[in-house]
């Protein structure tokens, strides 16, 4: 075994350091030979075998979920414990042996492929969706069959790193950080689904590591460096001593800043800056309070339908969403309609361009019954009086009016079946594209509030997919282009008396904060664990001074003399906030 120190670098996408072993996630199709068989009982009892191992795993991974995890997220198993326990699909494997004289796992392959394929070309969603969560119980049993191990997420052993060539977001929902010390992965940016949960998750993530799975081995001790981007094999024991004291000088430092986290969040010549929380998990709703948040500005609703694999009912939802505004109390609750597409793809859905086709407000559109569904439990949840609905990736003024549309029906529906709902529901959009920053003063006098997508804002005016590590480092949110963008439809918002905010990956940069201040956004919403230092910072500055730092950024031409520009104007007042000493 090589023992030699190997040191690879990434992408730093979530903050943090972490030492703990190697836990390989990696999914492979198993390989489905075609045999003939002389004994058929033998081959029947195989085959029933495996439905029952396969049976027990599910019930000791849906029992381990609901004590482990802090949001009981066991109800994606119960549909595939269902389909194990399908009388009459399992007769037709067994009907299929007898009559072929053929090996198990081809007739069960065979049966899986023509009734997923059918459901693939079904008109109903809800079918289409089906799809995967049959093929993802299908490979279980298939692997169980063929003696191969299958690998979740959620069998990481306590003190793992997990290493991936990529994480579904129907895995990454599923991280316990209690088990979990963080994420390497080869593929992944740091606006990626996986990137997003770490952050969420207060664990380190390293992504876009090229041929990350061929340097490790399961079970060997690594390093993984979230502040600069290294993923460590085999450390030296000098190595290990100094993270160990980085490690404890990066909690020193949050801890310093925590008495930040209760103060208001006002500007040293006293304008008050919202600054809220981005939020994907009810759990997250305790750290969001405990970090001084202000309200969530952002509360990514597709975990919902990733965990369940499908869409959760209209009851399922309501409890969450009216959970999460009553413990929020009088503090604004900003909740996204689904944001599916993208590198969020619907189950049994594949397309050329995902980023450029049929996701967020798109798909809502062409699917009334999920959009409504979604909108009564939003709608019931807001007679707390603090929540709003935000609709994603709008780019025409007629897919916000075809959205409130649909919205003002639900009401309707909900009227005349008597259920009580927040009528005075206010109505924001997310201003992702070049096309709704350029048309932001229509857009304006047709909703209640804007907050800028920064993530995909900047993908889109730049032509850079923010998920391919191999041109990473032409996305930037600082790009002069697009903070021209932030200015126009921030100026468009003050001219017709709408909030302005901004919840993408910049919000979260500390060399930022001033920049978008001074360009007039009015809340800042961010991962939870950010916010004492953006609250340190924002008591730091004036406005006047915000204002003359956005007015140099906009005059200047590349990415990199915006951050130069930013780096030296925050040093200049907040000298330790922009070191970082190598280990």
């Amino acid at each position: 075994m090589d023992t030699k120190e190997l040191v690879v670098h990434g992408i730093p996408v979530s903050k943090g350091i972490a030492i703990g072993k190697v836990f390989i996630y990696h999914v492979i199709t198993p390989s489905i030979l075609e045999s003939e068989i002389e004994d058929v009982e033998t081959e029947i009892e195989r085959f029933h075998g495996a439905v029952a191992k396969t049976k027990k795993d599910l019930l000791l991974l849906k029992k381990r979920i609901g004590e482990e995890m802090p949001l009981d997220l066991s109800h994606f198993l119960e549909a595939q414990l269902m389909m194990l326990d399908d009388a009459k699909f399992n007769s037709e494997v067994v009907e299929g042996i007898k009559r072929e004289r053929k090996n198990c796992e081809h007739i069960y392959h065979k049966l899986i492929t023509t009734f997923t394929g059918k459901l693939l070309v079904s008109k109903d969603a809800y079918f289409r969706e089906r799809s995967y969560d049959i093929w993802d119980i299908a490979n279980r049993l298939l692997r169980n069959l063929l003696g191969e191990e299958h690998v979740t997420i959620l069998e990481a052993p306590k003190g793992s790193i997990v290493v991936t060539n990529d994480l579904p977001p129907s895995e990454a929902a599923l991280i316990n950080p209690k088990q979990i010390l963080g994420v390497a992965s080869e593929m992944g940016g740091v606006t990626s689904h996986t990137a997003i949960m770490a952050k969420a998750l207060e664990i380190p993530a390293v992504l876009g590591v090229h041929d990350l799975l061929a340097k490790m081995i399961e079970g060997e001790t690594i390093v993984l460096d979230g502040e600069r981007g290294l993923v460590i094999k085999n450390p030296k024991e000098s190595r290990i001593r100094n993270y160990e004291v980085e490690i404890e000088r990066l909690e020193e430092h949050k801890r310093s800043l925590i008495p930040a986290a209760q103060l208001p969040p006002k500007t040293k010549d006293g304008k008050y800056i919202d600054i809220s929380a981005n939020i994907e998990f009810l759990s997250e709703v305790s750290s969001a309070i405990r970090y001084g948040a202000e309200g969530v500005g952002l509360f990514r609703t597709e975990f919902l339908y990733l965990a369940k694999r499908g869409l959760p009912t209209e009851e399922e939802q309501f409890q969450i969403y009216y959970s999460l505004a009553k413990r929020m109390k009088h503090k604004t609750v900003i909740i996204r309609t689904f944001d599916l597409g993208g590198d969020k793809v619907r189950a049994g859905y594949r397309e050329a361009n995902p980023f450029l086709g049929w996701r967020a407000i798109r798909v809502c559109l062409d699917d009334v019954g999920f959009f409504k569904t979604q909108l009564r439990a939003i709608l019931r949840a807001a007679v707390l009086g603090n929540v709003k609905v935000m609709f994603p990736m709008i780019a025409t003024i007629e897919e916000l009016r075809k959205a409130k549309i649909i919205l003002d029906r639900t009401k309707q529906d909900l009227t005349r079946e008597k259920v009580e709902f927040g009528a005075d529901l206010a109505v924001g959009i997310m201003v992702e594209t070049p096309s709704a920053a350029l048309m932001s003063e229509h857009l304006a006098r047709e909703c209640d509030f804007f907050s800028i997508g920064s993530n995909d804002l900047t993908q889109y005016t730049l032509a850079v997919d923010r998920g391919n590590e191999r041109i990473h480092r032409l996305f930037d949110h600082f790009h002069p282009a697009v903070l021209k963008l932030v200015a126009m439809v921030a100026d468009a918002a003050h001219k017709y008396n709408i909030m302005v905010g901004v919840c993408g990956e910049i919000a979260s940069d500390i060399l930022g904060l001033p920049l978008l201040v001074g360009l007039g956004v009015d809340e800042l919403s961010m991962t939870p664990s950010v916010i004492p230092e953006a609250k340190y910072i924002l008591r730091g500055i004036k406005v006047s001074d915000a204002v003359e730092i956005a007015r140099q950024c906009l005059t200047l031409r590349t990415p990199l003399e915006v951050r130069r520009f930013l780096s030296r104007s925050i040093a200049k007042t907040f000298p330790d906030l922009l070191t970082a000493p190598s280990v």
